[in-house]
């Protein structure tokens, strides 16, 4: 082989190279927007839904008034939980919306004891470093976790969705205490799997629905027409 060709065939390999690290950066660049765009498209319009939180803390989602709460323990980092929120966000725009139910969310850290953990702290400390966005936080965090494994990477990811200082959320997961007064109800009422799925009437106490841990749409229609919903 000539040096002539030596040089064309280094100046060729050089040019194949620069063409391969442009379409990875497109590539990158093109899954954030991607992922920014679904989360903005796949997060309800939650401002004009009553929010509260029960007298433990729990987050509910509903009018007060409604005659039946669906009380749903689940783990951001559950890929069970991941694919049910089709179901509860067709319930929550049937329903919930309209005033004949109410939804209430409960973290129960089974699938990673550290990282399940941090993800219901991110949750709860959206809503209390800016009110009223619990429920965007935790649209954002089953987005997060649904796209690629959980990691300590995913907080700075859920702070950039949220448009949230990194270090105040980080802060106030030390002393964020939901998850654990949510896992004792869980243990309350031996709940050990995610999701699990029961009913309250009224105020009156947690009941287990006969159609089993995870009632699909058309049995929780039924229990809230039962109900007067």
């Amino acid at each position: 082989m000539t040096q002539k060709t030596k040089n064309l065939t280094q100046r060729n390999r050089m040019i194949l190279g620069g063409v391969i690290i442009v379409a990875i950066i497109v590539a990158v660049a093109f899954v954030v927007l991607s992922s920014q765009s679904s989360f903005s498209e796949s997060t309800a319009d939650y401002s004009a839904i009553t929010q509260a939180r029960q007298d433990d803390g729990g987050f509910v989602l509903g009018a007060p008034e409604a005659p039946i709460t669906v009380v749903a323990f689940e783990d951001f980092l559950c890929g069970h939980c991941q694919r049910y929120k089709a179901t509860v966000d067709q319930f929550i725009g049937e329903f919930v919306a309209a005033g004949r139910a109410r939804f209430e969310y409960r973290m129960l850290p089974v699938v990673h004891p550290g990282y399940s953990r941090l993800a219901g702290q991110l949750a709860e400390c959206a809503d209390a470093l800016r009110p009223g966005t619990f429920w965007n936080a935790h649209d954002a965090l089953y987005q997060i976790a649904s796209a690629r494994a959980f990691s300590d990477a995913s907080s700075r990811t859920f702070a950039d969705m949220m448009d949230m200082s990194y270090s105040d959320l980080l802060e106030c997961t030390q002393d964020a205490a939901q998850v654990d007064k949510d896992l004792r109800l869980a243990n309350q009422y031996q709940v050990t799997g995610t999701p699990t799925v029961f009913v309250r009437y009224g105020n009156g106490p947690l009941q287990r629905t006969r159609f089993g841990q995870q009632p699909n749409f058309d049995q929780l229609s039924i229990l809230v027409m039962e109900a007067g919903g």
